[in-house]
């Protein structure tokens, strides 16, 4: 469930760098000349901003779904119960074997 925040952190290089890029556009637009140390922080700000947005997002939806459980179909056979699963999943397909154990009793 957490599809967004794992994007995010899998790409964190390629978003920070855009940051950077992107003040720097700016500065040149703008006819502003932003030091090194600027630069930093606010790309990490902004860097940081994205983390904490996108993994207060994942949350969200995940209680969300918590919530809604209503509308979750529940399938239970044998006494295991498979929550949410699709009929032609293949965990639904799963078939367990117990071997049976022959036990042969001697006479003592």
């Amino acid at each position: 469930m957490a599809r967004i925040s794992d994007a995010v952190a899998a790409n964190l290089t390629t978003i920070y760098l855009a940051v950077i890029a992107a003040i720097k556009a700016y500065g040149l637009v703008s006819g502003r000349s932003f030091s090194g140390g600027c630069v930093l922080m606010v790309s990490t700000a902004a860097v940081g901003a994205m983390i904490v947005g996108t993994l207060a997002w994942d949350v969200w939806r995940k209680a969300r779904y918590a919530l809604s459980r209503r509308n979750v179909r529940e399938i239970c056979k044998g006494g295991i119960c498979w929550h949410g699963v699709a009929v032609k999943s293949p965990a639904s397909q799963v078939r367990f074997r117990i071997p049976h154990q022959h036990q042969q009793q001697q006479l003592g």
